[in-house]
């Protein structure tokens, strides 16, 4: 992930990258060569480089507080990679650290610069399909792999919070909070091999929604789905099989055009990591606060901790206030 966020950083004007740092320096070496940085190995330089006005965190969850204090300390602009807390005890404590901060702060919740799901939302909140009654949202990838810090769900919270954390964002940010969950999922008895979830939802609302997660697909796979069902209709999209965003209606067509209306794709320029870059740095320069606050992305952290506890206990869970 770094190297993705250093080349969408790259592509700004007037935004240059200073250093990049990496517990493995021949990895910062790397990295640092193709941006024209400087690598290190400890973040001490960085922190104390007054010509250094943000900083782009995306080291492992659990090391999160160990470069949000000093951030916060030396007053830097924050981007952090998501998850923003691995556990409630963490959360807690960034919490405190981050209120009443200053500096722009801003979490790299990704999928909602995807224009896919960006028009899912807004054709939601348009009222296209209607009263929603069933979300279903499914994002599956490759294991990554039983010596990496990813497999170890104290470290990293495994699938559930590790990736549905972009789809339970997605799902608060456009259907609102969630009242009930029950989940399932194998983040334990199939430790070091792989790790799936399905997680099940009654809404504030009165819709229900259902999420899988996999890191039990083919390593280099990636397959994410959306199926929003409403009164009026229903928005279905599939990177693997869709070329268009496509919104069936069940009303009877009228005369002329067809009730099946597909979107275009956008262009292939519209990198949503790129937009998300010029989004917090946006943000630094007109002093304005991100469209993800991190009090938003805490809170999908919190969703995302008691599904861990419903699949660990086996009973549904009042969700998080």
């Amino acid at each position: 992930m770094g190297q993705r966020l250093a080349k969408a950083f790259q592509t700004l004007p007037q935004v240059s990258i200073q250093y990049v740092y990496s517990r493995t320096l021949a990895q910062a070496e790397s990295l640092a060569s193709v941006h024209g940085a400087k690598p290190v190995q400890e973040t001490a330089p960085i922190f104390e480089d007054s010509d250094v006005n943000a900083v782009v965190i995306c080291l492992p969850t659990f090391t999160r507080l160990e470069s949000l204090r000093p951030a916060v300390a030396s007053q830097k602009h924050i981007f952090c990679e998501k998850p923003l807390a691995l556990n409630q005890v963490m959360a807690d404590e960034i919490r405190g650290l981050l209120s009443g901060y200053p500096r722009t702060v801003m979490v790299g919740q990704v999928l909602r610069f995807f224009w896919e799901y960006a028009r899912l939302r807004e054709r939601v909140l348009a009222g296209d399909i209607g009263q929603v009654g069933t979300v279903c949202l499914s994002r599956c990838v490759g294991y990554p792999g039983a010596d990496s810090w990813f497999a170890d769900p104290e470290k990293s919270g495994g699938v559930i919070l590790d990736l549905l954390i972009h789809d339970l964002d997605f799902l608060r940010w456009t259907f609102g909070e969630v009242k009930q969950v029950y989940a399932k999922a194998l983040t334990q008895s199939q430790r070091g091999t792989l790790d799936y979830a399905l997680l099940n939802f009654q809404l504030e609302s009165g819709a229900l929604a259902h999420l899988e997660g996999s890191w039990a697909h083919p390593v280099g796979s990636f397959h994410q789905t959306a199926e929003i069902c409403g009164s009026l209709g229903m928005l279905q999209y599939d990177n693997l099989t869709c070329q268009n965003l496509q919104v069936v209606s069940t009303a009877e067509p009228a005369a002329g055009p067809s009730s099946r209306i597909s979107l275009p794709e956008a262009d292939p320029s519209n990198d949503p990591y790129v937009a998300e870059a010029h989004h917090f740095i946006d943000c630094i320069r007109n002093d304005r606060k991100p469209d993800i606050p991190f009090e938003e992305s805490l809170k999908s952290c919190e969703l995302a901790f008691r599904c861990i506890e419903s699949a660990r206990r086996g009973v549904p869970l009042q969700a998080p206030r």
